[in-house]
């Protein structure tokens, strides 16, 4: 088989999503970008933008004209009026019904794209589906549970997804790793077909393949493969993108006091996070026995939720200051906050990919936000020169 047709093997497959992230994030790092932020986001329909667009909030609703490129992040993402640049877009729920005439990058729970993309698309999602409406002007890459796509592919199908429906064209080779691969009567492959799975593809006797189909073993030797893996750190990334944004808006006294408390009184912080990574379980079991006996047994889970909480917290809390750290150094700092958020946490989450190193970082932003967060608390009040 051709080394084109390895495509999951590449070594550098794992890392093109963080690519794509610093990427996006360039232009409005280096130019002019507007900022909008709030519970809900709404570009109206004769509203025309004429540069990059970053918008963070539960909803974000873009029905007008973009000239530049959309970077969104919320609960909810809608965009139905015209993109000429890129789109970025996480979010647990998405709608793009409107044309996007550059690349998209999307990665949410629920994904649903009938508006046509210009050039590539990278996309994340448990349920994906590309309606008929939609059309994909050059490369598709996917990493899904459930896709579906109902829209032709100019250039090259990249996928992998627990089950792949092909219902539309494909300009070139298809690659696939899946565990169930369907072929409809609508399916066109304009090169070489080839999958790896348990079971055989379910081709239908209208579908065409025009070069070669070959089915691979799945290499269950080798663990989770890497397009699922990239699906699974972008997952992971919204999940504690979205708890920082919250946290930052729901509490941005708090949160500049502990920015601040890890950049004046970074060896304290660690001292505290390392005892109470250790003292926070025995004294919560310790709750949960004598409650037992005397009641109030309940009050030990709640701490061991709040235990829960804050070592996830950490990792926003930590990222965000790395964000600033980082801007700073280039003169930035005036970026705004989901910018610093979500550069701070591309760089802990893809350290965290790396083996040992990783568990390394880990333990040390944990250490380091338990820290901080507690002196902040029992502060009260803001360090001098606290930012945020």
């Amino acid at each position: 088989m051709s080394t084109k047709a390895e495509w999951y093997r590449s070594p550098w497959l794992p890392w093109l999503p963080s690519l794509l992230v610093l990427w996006a994030l360039a232009p409005g790092l280096a130019g002019a970008a507007e900022f909008r932020s709030g519970d809900v986001v709404r570009v109206g329909p004769q509203e025309v933008i004429d540069e990059d667009l970053y918008a963070f909030g539960s909803v974000v609703d873009i029905q007008g004209t973009v000239r530049g490129d959309v970077i969104a992040m919320g609960r909810q993402v809608d965009i139905s009026g015209t993109v000429e640049g890129d789109v970025m877009s996480a979010a647990s729920n998405t709608q793009i019904s409107s044309p996007v005439r550059g690349s998209l990058r999307a990665a949410s729970g629920d994904l649903s794209v009938s508006g046509p993309v210009g050039e590539d698309a990278m996309l994340a999602a448990n349920n994906l589906r590309l309606t008929p409406e939609s059309r994909v002007g050059k490369d598709l890459y996917l990493a899904s549970g459930d896709a579906r796509l109902y829209a032709p592919v100019q250039g090259e199908l990249r996928a992998a997804a627990r089950t792949l429906t092909l219902a539309a064209p494909v300009g070139q080779d298809a690659h696939a790793e899946v565990g169930t691969l369907r072929l409809t009567d609508e399916a066109r492959v304009g090169g070489n077909l080839s999958y790896r799975s348990d079971q055989d593809a379910q081709l239908a006797s209208g579908a065409v393949v025009s070069g070669t189909v070959e089915h691979l073993a799945p290499r269950h030797d080798q663990g989770r493969s890497p397009a699922m893996g990239l699906y699974f750190w972008v997952r992971s990334l919204v999940g504690l993108f979205a708890l920082g944004l919250l946290f930052s808006l729901l509490a941005p006294r708090f949160a500049r006091r502990v920015t601040a408390m890890l950049r004046q009184r970074p060896l304290p912080s660690l001292g505290w996070g390392a005892a109470l990574l250790v003292s926070v379980p025995f004294l919560a079991a310790l709750v949960f026995l004598v409650g037992m006996l005397l009641g109030g047994w309940w009050i030990g889970l709640f701490i061991l939720a709040l235990y829960a909480f804050a070592i996830a917290l950490s990792f926003p809390v930590v990222g965000l200051f790395l964000g600033r750290w980082l801007l700073e150094r280039f003169h930035k700092t005036g970026a705004h906050l989901a910018v610093a958020l979500l550069l701070g946490l591309v760089l802990l989450t893809l350290v965290g990919l790396v083996p040992i190193l990783g568990g390394l970082v880990a333990l040390a932003t944990i250490l380091f936000g338990l820290g901080a967060m507690m002196l902040s608390l029992l502060r009260g009040r803001e360090p001098t020169g606290a930012t945020v």
